[in-house]
């Protein structure tokens, strides 16, 4: 009971802000008591001049920590007191969802093969039939960042089947064998 005192006590004086920024003017008080069985958000102050009452309990039975904090997330987001969104990325950055070039090299690769790769909603297949003096490797694909699984056949024997991971911003080479 004391820790709970003493921690609630520590939230009280921590989150007792008075934050003056360019636009914006919020002094608020922010009370949140959390016992495992009920999570209870209490706000007063004021936001730019308006006024800010919250009071409320939730029964949290048997609710992760994580799952609390997107609670008192959702709360504060809905008054408007959430944190702000991250900024935009600047251009010319490359996303992690964005396909990156992944060059396949097969130095010892002969006769038939075929080469399947699949995973992370994405799948492609290539059968060639090497020639001397004609390489079928390397080749380069553009896929998203993931993570894939590969598997080689030569002569229509399936020889290996491996995970491999696409990386962002990086190159990104598998050899097959």
């Amino acid at each position: 009971m004391k820790l709970v005192f003493a921690y609630l006590l520590l939230l009280l004086l921590t989150r007792f802000t008075a934050v003056a920024q360019s636009s914006e003017h919020s002094t608020l008080s922010t009370e949140i008591n959390d016992d495992d069985k009920t999570y209870s958000i209490k706000i007063d102050g004021d936001r730019n001049g308006k006024p800010v009452h919250y009071n409320r309990t939730f029964s949290v039975a048997g609710m992760s920590a994580a799952q609390k904090e997107s609670l008192k997330n959702r709360v504060l987001d809905s008054l408007g007191l959430g944190e702000a969104p991250p900024p935009p990325t600047p251009p010319g950055t490359t996303l992690a969802t964005d396909p990156v070039k992944v060059t396949f090299v097969c130095p010892t690769c002969t006769g038939k093969t075929k080469l399947s790769i699949s995973g992370n909603g994405f799948s492609a297949e290539r059968e060639v039939e090497i020639e001397k003096g004609k390489p079928a490797f390397p080749f380069a694909l553009d896929m998203p960042p993931g993570t894939y699984q590969y598997t080689y056949w030569q002569n229509k024997v399936e020889q290996m089947q491996l995970p491999f991971t696409v990386k962002a911003g990086q190159e990104n080479t598998v050899k097959v064998k």
